[in-house]
């Protein structure tokens, strides 16, 4: 197991600095990044606070987000506060902006003590060796909304490959035989499986889908923006009819691409989204959309982490709970029903 000197010594600093950046104390940014790099790298756990996270109790949670910008998360956030307080727990959130070392600076504090539990809402494959690690203490874990593939922890998530196919299924339903699509987060099991359910539902219909109406959107509102406006540039005859994008924050961009380039919704351009999220409602949005129950995915992963918390020294089965999409049908898609 790594030790402090271990840590020193790959980041190319003293002993001291590594301590003052564990317990929290002024040293220089590029200091502290350097440390928190080597402590994500080497999955530094401290024996001494790995001990008290096993005996001490002081009725808080943790609960790391990925981007609290995205309005994907308030709901879930709210569920998990909602229980949280119904049993008595304060809840911390931490918001990793899904960027590199941000992560490894949140279980640096997660190992100091002071936290019961945790609700992951940002867990990426990059980050399977740190959680392992702090699996190994014994710590409480819940991985809500994105799970990690071969990784025995506890998790509540939505069939994403099912909403996937779903949505596809749907444009394919109404017509539409040349369907690009804006894929999320590279590393996230929730868009490979949203890109999975849609890949599926076009071999089933034997439809040919072209490298390049694969986009990569990485849940970026611009980044859509720009790979839809590069579609949609295409020569009438070769551009998709349909955008499936799989996220609602991105489908934002590809509604905005196709007004700025003079077309029409559904008219010349179907658009479909994922999440529901409360803007895809509005009269001048009406986007068809995939619903993810996100306020009972929060309700379901803090009560499961709370049961987890007061069974701290009794083995219990990991459960992995998985709750059902639903397609939204609106005014985007010209598609009444599928």
């Amino acid at each position: 197991m790594a030790t402090i000197k271990d840590i020193a010594k790959k980041a190319g600093v003293s002993v001291a600095t590594v301590s003052y950046v564990l317990n929290d104390r002024p040293v220089s940014e590029e200091r502290k990044t350097k440390v928190l790099k080597a402590i994500e790298e080497l999955n530094y756990v401290p024996n001494e606070v790995a001990r008290r996270l096993r005996v001490k109790k002081n009725n808080t949670i943790a609960m790391v987000l990925p981007d609290i910008m995205n309005p994907f998360y308030p709901d879930l956030a709210k569920g998990c506060q909602d229980v949280a307080r119904e049993n008595g727990y304060t809840l911390l959130l931490f918001n990793t902006e899904d960027k590199q070392g941000q992560f490894a600076g949140i279980m640096v504090q997660v190992r100091k003590g002071g936290i019961d539990g945790m609700i992951l809402a940002n867990a990426l494959e990059k980050d399977i060796e740190q959680v392992k690690k702090l699996m190994d203490t014994s710590f409480p874990i819940v991985l809500a909304h994105r799970g990690i593939e071969g990784l025995e922890v506890d998790s509540v998530t939505a069939d994403n490959f099912s909403g996937g196919y779903m949505a596809a299924k749907h444009l394919i339903t109404g017509g539409h035989v040349k369907i690009a699509f804006i894929e999320g987060l590279r590393g996230s099991a929730v868009s490979a499986d949203r890109k999975k359910g849609f890949l599926k539902a076009m071999e089933d219909a034997n439809l040919e889908v072209k490298p390049e109406w694969i986009v990569w959107g990485n849940t970026e509102y611009q980044k859509s923006y720009e790979g839809a406006k590069r579609l949609l540039e295409l020569p009438a005859d070769e551009r998709p009819t349909a955008i499936f994008s799989s996220s609602d924050f991105m489908a934002l961009g590809v509604i905005d691409a196709v007004k700025d380039l003079n077309l029409s919704i559904p008219g010349d351009i179907a658009v479909v989204g994922f999440d529901d999220l409360f803007i895809t409602s509005f009269r001048f949005v009406q986007l068809t959309t995939v619903h993810i129950p996100r306020y009972e995915i929060g309700r379901r992963a803090m009560e499961r982490l709370i049961e987890k918390i007061n069974q701290k020294d009794k083995k219990d089965d990991i459960q992995n709970v998985v709750l059902s999409p639903k397609l939204m049908i609106r005014q985007t898609c010209g598609v009444e029903k599928g």
